[in-house]
């Protein structure tokens, strides 16, 4: 295929917001900025109160905005989905920035490895502070850090791709990037290490396996990745091709997040319980962690419902880990008899340092 055919594919990116109007114009920037030319770009308005829908509707014709009464992620995922015209689709958050070889270089893999369903990619991370990492997949995700492997413990097979023409440069820039491909779905039923705003899929994959799950209010990605990977390969480039903005008013930080994840891997072990039967030791420690995770989020809020899980998590270890303690002390103990040990045990390490 020609540079001028490739450059000629529509690629959609799919964009759904929600009170974001602080960050969606950078976003959408990057986007425009992108190398490769042809782009239908869709912001899917999540019932914002902000101004998120001015912000979109000022990029005029280059962007196409949809509103929609506030309906959660997997609501506003799937509707940015169905307005999607592009043979190739790129998923992308709204405080979240591209480079501006993304786009290019992730169809260039696509183009070259018509047997993945999926790509994703490396991606930096920062704050209100700056860069916290140039290589943040590792930190983002525990089955990517270096104690564990690093991606490539996560995937079998390994290869590399030529994106010269993909970079802002040009040729004149010769470049080779690592990447990394295969069945991972045995790997990705024991946690998520694809992170979804750095994910292009073709528009096919969408006819295998479907939408996100509604029923989960935040863990849908993480589910519908394992459908897709249980579907056929995937791939990973090993090139921050995104920066991920990280912020405390994030969905990560809410307790929701634990008990979805939590369901979704009930929902993976009940749809396919062979898994069980094929590492024992692996899922046994994965439900624990999962349930133990639920336990401390919801200590505070439900903490009959955290004991319940926090008993099952022990279950599932075989053991009360020193962890396991520290959820039931957050679960007998009032917050503020916490706060008030926490003080104190801060002002006798002041008084050691003096």
């Amino acid at each position: 295929m020609t540079r001028t055919t490739r450059e000629a594919i529509l690629v959609s990116v799919a964009i759904p917001a929600h009170n974001a109007a602080d960050t969606l114009a950078e976003t959408l920037r990057s986007v425009l900025d992108q190398t490769h030319p042809s782009l239908d770009i869709v912001v899917i308005d999540d019932g914002s109160t902000d101004a998120t829908s001015q912000v979109a509707s000022s990029f005029g014709d280059r962007v196409r905005l949809v509103r929609q009464p506030n309906a959660g992620i997997s609501r506003a995922r799937n509707a940015s989905l169905q307005a999607c015209r592009g043979e190739f689709i790129a998923l992308l958050d709204a405080d979240d920035i591209c480079e501006p070889e993304r786009i290019a270089v992730q169809l260039e893999y696509m183009l070259r490895s018509p047997e993945l369903l999926l790509c994703s990619s490396d991606f930096s991370g920062f704050d209100h502070t700056g860069i916290l990492a140039r290589s943040y997949c590792g930190h983002y995700y525990k089955r990517c850090s270096a104690e564990q492997g690093g991606p490539g413990a996560r995937y079998p097979q390994r290869g590399t791709l030529d994106i010269r023409d993909c970079l802002p440069g040009g040729p004149a820039q010769p470049q080779s990037v690592s990447t990394l491909h295969g069945q991972v779905y045995e790997q990705l039923v024991l946690g998520n290490f694809i992170h979804p705003p750095t994910v292009m899929i073709r528009r096919e994959t969408l006819e295998k396996v479907g939408m996100f799950d509604t029923q989960f209010r935040i863990g849908c990605e993480w589910e519908w990745l394992v459908r897709v990977a249980r579907a056929g390969p995937v791939g990973y480039i090993d090139r921050p091709l995104l920066r991920y903005r990280r912020s405390p008013t994030q969905v990560t930080h809410h307790p929701q997040t634990a008990l979805d994840a939590l369901h979704v891997a009930l929902l993976i072990h009940r749809l396919d319980p062979s898994l069980r039967r094929r590492a024992p030791r692996a899922v046994r420690r994965h439900l624990g962690g999962l349930y133990l995770s639920a336990a401390y989020a919801l200590s505070e809020l439900r903490p009959a419902t955290a004991l319940r899980l926090l008993a099952v998590s022990v279950v599932h270890y075989g053991t009360l880990r020193r962890s396991s303690l520290a959820t039931l002390i957050r679960i007998v103990v009032p917050e503020r008899i916490l706060d008030m040990l926490r003080q104190g045990k801060q002002r006798l390490r002041d008084r050691r340092n003096r």
